[in-house]
């Protein structure tokens, strides 16, 4: 184990005095090549768990994150902490040769920090070429992504435990803001960790005013404006439950407010959502309103309004959104506006749910009646989804299950 005073590499890398809660055990469990589970509230310190041990350490430190904008967001702090020279990122937006390069700088010894999506080890040569590296951690940021119960569920998060093992990693970190223990458990047990160190600082955010008001569709916008006209109320995020419901408030607002309110939502150009993301990032447009895909990746210290206009899926997806308010600890606020119909609205989705629960027998059942005397099957993605009421996507993580 390296020996280093933990409290002088604090301060010397983040010119930071003293650890808050949970950081300094997770950074000794990293250096000491133990398997760690870290869930800390948003804004309270997680990537330093990984970042400090991997500045410290002689190896490379592999951080599997879901969105290029949480990548740089991470890079750019660790520029202006001087570091920016042993960190770098691979994505499939960079020039395929600038990717190369920062392979090779990483099989060089001269990164500590290499910043990767999950998909980038679907791409051939990819993880062969990473193995030739002398590496340390395994980062897996935004964990809950590999659990099937955990409210952002992406299938490409089922290849990491077998990528960490291919690479012969010394220990893997998974971290997330947000995991209800059934998600913490399946987390560990997806992605393999050895009697990890479990991390869990709570999920208190003491500067967010939390409220729920009772209202009918039809007195939402009235509620909206008025929670939103006062300064002290802005900037601020509203979420919607649909994508034609963002557009429809953001045109109601922006008339009734007298300031822009950009609409955001999947639907719309990519181009369009990046410069309402920017506009907003910048405070040049205070009011965004949109559906859940303005979402991780978004990090603004000064929202000072969260408005959910429709209850979300999850009580995980909820805190993960209303958390987003008040990241520099100031007062903040989180305002649900919950109508009677939203509770069989949701009725209709844990069934949808406890359908998908039973989804892997059925699936392995059709496998098997698919299948000829060698054992070979073909099946199309898109049919199968159908049949057993599943999302293409979800049959794809069955067959990586």
């Amino acid at each position: 184990m390296l020996r280093v005073d933990l409290t002088v590499a604090l301060e010397r890398t983040f010119a930071l005095r003293s650890f808050r809660p949970g950081q300094r055990e997770a950074c000794e469990a990293t250096l000491a090549g133990r398997d760690c589970l870290v869930v800390m509230p948003t804004g309270s310190g997680k990537s330093l768990c990984y970042q400090l041990p991997a500045l410290l350490s002689d190896d490379l430190t592999i951080v599997v994150s879901p969105l290029v904008a949480l990548m740089q967001d991470q890079i750019d702090a660790l520029i202006a902490r001087g570091v920016g020279d042993r960190v770098a990122l691979v994505n499939a937006q960079q020039d395929p040769d600038a990717n190369a390069r920062v392979l090779e700088r990483a099989v060089a010894g001269e990164l500590r920090l290499l910043y990767v999506a999950p998909e980038r080890f679907s791409s051939p040569g990819f993880a062969e070429r990473l193995r030739d590296a002398r590496l340390g951690a395994f980062v897996v940021d935004e964990a809950h992504c590999v659990s099937q119960w955990g409210h952002d569920f992406r299938p490409d998060y089922f290849r990491l435990a077998d990528a960490a093992r291919y690479l012969g990693v010394r220990s893997i970190m998974a971290s997330t803001a947000t995991a209800t223990p059934r998600v913490a458990t399946d987390v560990v047990r997806r992605l393999g960790l050895s009697a990890p160190l479990r991390v869990t600082t709570g999920f208190d955010r003491p500067n967010i005013s939390f409220a729920v008001v009772r209202a009918a569709a039809h007195e939402k916008r009235a509620l909206l404006v008025e929670a939103l006209r006062d300064e002290e109320a802005l900037p601020a995020i509203v979420y919607a439950g649909t994508r034609a419901g963002s557009e429809e408030l953001a045109a109601h607002l922006t008339e009734e407010l007298g300031e822009e309110a950009l609409a955001y939502h999947a639907g719309l150009d990519r181009g369009v959502r990046a410069s309402a993301q920017r506009r907003f990032l910048a405070d040049q447009a205070r009011v965004i309103v949109a559906t859940n895909a303005f979402g991780m990746g978004v990090d603004k210290p000064n929202v000072r309004t969260v408005v959910h206009a429709t209850v979300p899926a999850s009580l995980e997806a909820y805190y993960q959104e209303a958390g987003r308010a008040g990241r520099d600890g100031r007062p903040a606020r989180a305002l649900l506006l919950a109508e009677d119909r939203d509770k069989a609205l949701h009725v209709h989705f844990i069934k949808r749910d406890e359908l998908e629960e039973r989804a892997p027998a059925r699936f392995v059942k059709r496998l098997a009646e698919a299948s000829d005397e060698h054992g070979r099957y073909s099946l199309d993605a898109a049919s199968l989804a159908r049949e057993l009421g599943l999302l293409v996507d979800g049959v794809r993580a069955l067959v990586g299950h």
